[in-house]
């Protein structure tokens, strides 16, 4: 059972065109550009630890609600409600090949980024970001499972990504600093894993390692508490939510 559902959400996602797009395509289209405009070694790091992190989010988040929003409709999960699996077993077999999936695209977006502008790494480096990829495609993708759970359709499940999405890309360091921005402002992008995460990215490749167990310990945090949220709030049918919705006002 377990290699079934890994496989079948291998193949639904190397399948998901549009996903495939804003996390490698675009990502590599804007390293690209943004790499043309600036030559200084320094913010070379930061285009590719930004760009390396929108592609790890837009794969993550996205990608995965569009995939158990449409199997949900077609009435997959009512199958597997059946077998005697675990509902946190089936969740994280989702995630995981969600995830496997992710940092291969990832992987090849950051190599690219060093080939392009010639960074030089080191092996230890090299490792630490793979594990850095791992981690945080494990928790932006069950966050973006969280979505799926909580939107009733795709349109919802746009809205949601784009409010959480949004502010933290544009709340972070990806590509700027924020040393003139107001306090709130730069403590609010901190209490998202996203800026932990591009600091974790920029700090590897500077040889500041002293960001990244702060790095993996914010996306830890994030990916238990969101795997968590995503069997409290997981469901097997689409119309579950407006059963328990309709049951609820009949009792009132």
């Amino acid at each position: 059972m377990f290699q079934v559902i890994f496989k079948s959400m291998l193949v639904i996602a190397i399948r998901d065109k549009v996903t495939l797009f804003y996390s490698f395509a675009f990502p590599i289209v804007l390293m690209i550009a943004l790499g043309s405009f600036f030559n200084e070694n320094t913010q070379q790091l930061q285009i590719v630890a930004g760009v390396t992190a929108i592609s790890t989010i837009f794969w993550g988040m996205q990608g995965i609600a569009f995939q158990v929003h449409a199997q949900r409709n077609k009435g997959v999960y009512k199958l597997l409600k059946l077998t005697p699996m675990p509902l946190f077993t089936f969740i994280l077999i989702m995630v995981l090949a969600r995830t496997f999936t992710g940092v291969l695209i990832n992987s090849i977006v950051w190599l690219l980024g060093i080939l392009l502008f010639t960074i030089d790494v080191s092996m230890p480096t090299v490792i630490n970001t793979f594990l850095l990829l791992i981690i945080g495609s494990l928790c932006f993708t069950t966050i973006g499972f969280v979505i799926s759970n909580l939107a009733r359709n795709e349109a919802q499940i746009s809205m949601y990504s784009n409010l959480i999405q949004l502010p933290m890309i544009f709340m972070s360091e990806a590509f700027y600093h924020l040393k003139n921005a107001p306090e709130w402002f730069v403590l609010i992008g901190k209490l998202f894993p996203f800026e932990h995460y591009v600091k974790a990215l920029r700090g590897l490749m500077m040889g500041e390692n002293n960001v990244l167990l702060l790095g993996y310990g914010i996306l830890l945090i994030y990916f238990i508490l969101a795997i968590l949220l995503a069997i409290r709030t997981f469901k097997w049918d689409s119309n579950q939510m407006d059963i328990r919705f309709k049951e609820g006002k009949y009792a009132s």
